[in-house]
């Protein structure tokens, strides 16, 4: 019979421990097989090669015969069987070997990060099946499966940038049908929809079906037909932009997962996009100071995309950064002190502090070039 390589082997120690629970009881082990009813020439050489460990697999019935036989019990062996038995069981320790060899290149610091992200993701999943003990339990992971969910947290983030950006776009003119209270409920239905386009069908028929419910419930919880399609159309244009590019079959390379830190890149949500719209009211002056960062932006963006800075690893602080430097360069002037402070705070929290200084005096002489189509400030007399 094969047994497989992490089953458990009986070691020389829980055969010593044997022979220890036989000798208290001052038998032999010609009295000990015949206590066992083994009354046949020799039946006492397996209970030998038990004591010395040397048989890897016995049999339950064999150990429980010696321990009745002994006046013992299987609680004599089990400080010895404890250290195998408080062990995960052996799926899930497989499942951390081959997490632990996708990450291994990784620096330690990300190892441990991206290690302490993948337990608490498989608990989650563990507390949530047991909090739901009516419904179906999911099958156990294989270690395959846990290596692909660390893959596609990064897989899923390259999606889920060009959906969100899609969906962003759809939602901003539907200001009016979709209220604030609701964007969240009006955003989950064009997820659903773009899971179904993104997942594989074997049958074009049920996608169809998939998409025809999801279109259905989107009604019913109050959404109009104008809403509906245009959520749908998001979904459907990010699949196909996704298609178009090659990017549904891309996967992380090594490299990719070692240069994003163990991390997968953070998507901000559509409808954190529209609050972060909400809270910066556009006048006419934020629409004119807006044109000029996106100027200043796009000049400060070429020489970042010669370093080849990704945008998730600094780029997108220069942005931000940027966005802060126009209306203090409104409010102040390029030569104030205030303008000097932010960029003594901002610069030494950038990849290059030199960089850092140069790109403020590009941002400064596009604000000088630019000012004067700026309206009046409110207060001015």
């Amino acid at each position: 019979m094969k047994h497989a390589k992490t089953a458990f082997v009986f070691t020389p120690e829980l055969g010593a421990r044997l022979r220890l629970l036989r000798t208290r009881r001052d038998l032999s082990l010609r009295n000990l097989a015949a206590l066992m009813d083994r009354q046949r020439p020799g039946s006492f050489n397996p209970l030998a090669r038990l004591e010395q460990g040397k048989i890897k697999y016995p049999s339950i019935n064999l150990i429980a015969d010696y321990l009745r036989a002994c006046g013992a019990g299987f609680e004599d062996l089990l400080d010895l069987l404890k250290p195998h038995t408080s062990q995960p069981p052996v799926l899930k320790q497989k499942g951390d070997a081959a997490v632990a060899e996708l990450l291994k290149s990784l620096p330690k610091a990300e190892q441990r990060a991206m290690l302490k992200w993948e337990k608490a993701t498989t608990e989650r999943r563990e507390e949530k099946a047991a909090a739901q003990p009516e419904k179906k339990k999911p099958r156990v992971e294989t270690d395959r499966q846990r290596v692909f969910r660390v893959i596609w947290s990064f897989i899923h983030a390259n999606w889920n940038e060009a959906f969100e950006q899609k969906l962003y776009q759809a939602m901003r003119p539907l200001g009016k049908e979709v209220p604030r209270s609701r964007r969240k409920d009006a955003c989950g239905h064009a997820r659903r929809f773009f899971g179904i386009l993104t997942r594989y069908y074997k049958n074009e028929k049920r996608r169809q079906g998939a998409l025809a419910r999801v279109v259905r419930r989107a009604k019913e919880d109050g959404f109009s037909d104008q809403t509906v399609a245009a959520l749908m159309q998001a979904a459907t244009d990010a699949h196909f932009e996704l298609e178009k590019s090659g990017r549904l079959d891309w996967e992380p390379s090594q490299e990719a997962i070692i240069k994003n830190r163990g991390y997968a890149p953070k998507v901000e949500k559509a409808e954190t996009r529209l609050e972060m719209d909400e809270v910066r009211p556009i006048e006419a002056s934020n629409k004119m100071l807006g044109a000029i960062a996106a100027v200043a932006i796009e000049v400060v963006n070429k020489p970042l995309e010669k370093m080849k800075l990704g945008f998730y690893r600094g780029r997108q602080y220069y942005i931000l950064w940027i966005r802060e430097l126009i209306p203090i360069a409104y409010e102040h002037g390029t030569d104030s002190p205030e303008w000097k402070a932010n960029v003594e705070k901002w610069a030494p929290k950038l990849h290059d502090p030199e960089f850092a200084r140069e790109a403020a005096k590009m941002v400064a002489d596009i604000y000088d070039r630019w000012k004067v189509k700026l309206p009046p400030k409110p207060n001015a007399k």
